[in-house]
């Protein structure tokens, strides 16, 4: 019987859920395949763009689409990277936002050459990113009408997870703790909900968004922001059949894809630091 793997290094909020959220090795936490499967993914883009939010929270720090990516042509196709400023932003904080580039590189249509179409449509995702501006800009205008629902300028902090926290989730959730810029207590969290219409809410289950006292957390699928820990005595399948892997632990490993076909972890052509479950493929390890 293949084995689904959804291990998610767990946090434990306090039961006051106000003093923080304890480190991330403290416990662990299983969600069900059956769980994750529940949720509509839209080919798989659902699930990327939340992701891609929890990537550009780790790492840039912030919900602010609008300025840190830009719209670029890629061989004549619209393509969705970060911007100059986004960059800029990386760097200033000490990274090169690799978790965010590489979940913006699933946009290449290589990709399929290792994970199915059908299970992750790249070109769909492209696409989605690309009309998802006008989505962002349409709510941050229609809000100029209700100024006090207005995400205010904001820096985030990885304070916990991925973690189970026991919601019927669709996936893990990571846990923020927002401040203003200059590290004072942030007026109204809730409103940082409006900073994430670009990557699908209100209707993208896999963002969730909620709140746990001050602080605010999103549950994408587990794998595309940490390497999941691989179950053992059987070869494992990843949502999406792919693991944001950039130590290449998996590489080489068993797998079976999500249509049940038995394969081996393979380069995701383009993703750097992605590996796929590549059906058909034999496993070295």
């Amino acid at each position: 019987m293949k084995a689904f793997t959804i291990l998610a290094a767990t946090v434990v909020l306090s039961s006051a859920c106000t003093a923080g959220v304890a480190s991330e090795d403290e416990s662990a936490a299983h969600l069900s395949e059956a769980a994750w499967r529940a949720c509509n993914s839209s080919s798989g883009i659902l699930p990327t763009k939340a992701s891609l939010a929890v990537a550009m929270a780790r790492e840039l720090g912030r919900w602010d689409a609008l300025t840190d990516l830009v719209r670029i042509d890629n061989n004549g196709h619209n393509t969705v990277a970060l911007s100059a400023a986004g960059l800029q932003r990386c760097a200033a904080r000490g990274n090169a936002c690799e978790n965010t580039q590489a979940i913006l590189a699933l946009q290449d249509r290589a990709v399929t050459q290792v994970i199915d179409q059908n299970t992750f449509n790249p070109t769909t995702f492209r696409e989605d990113l690309v009309a998802s501006f006008a989505r962002q800009r349409d709510r941050l205008q229609d809000l100029q009408n209700s100024p006090s629902q207005l995400p205010a300028p904001h820096e985030l902090s990885h304070v916990g997870g991925p973690t189970d926290l026991g919601i019927g989730a669709c996936g893990p959730h990571w846990v923020f703790a927002p401040t203003t810029p200059t590290g004072g207590v942030y007026p109204k969290p809730a409103n940082l909900s409006n900073a994430l219409y670009f990557f699908g809410e209100p209707s993208n289950p896999y963002l969730g968004f909620t709140m746990t006292g001050g602080n605010v957390a999103i549950d994408p699928i587990d794998g595309d922001n940490s390497t999941p820990v691989a179950s053992t005595g059987s070869c494992a399948t990843y949502e999406l059949d792919r693991v944001y892997d950039p130590q290449n632990t998996l590489l080489g490993a068993c797998c079976v894809t999500v249509a049940g076909v038995n394969g081996a972890m393979q380069p995701v052509p383009r993703a750097r630091g992605y590996v796929g479950c590549k059906g058909g493929s034999v496993p070295t390890r």
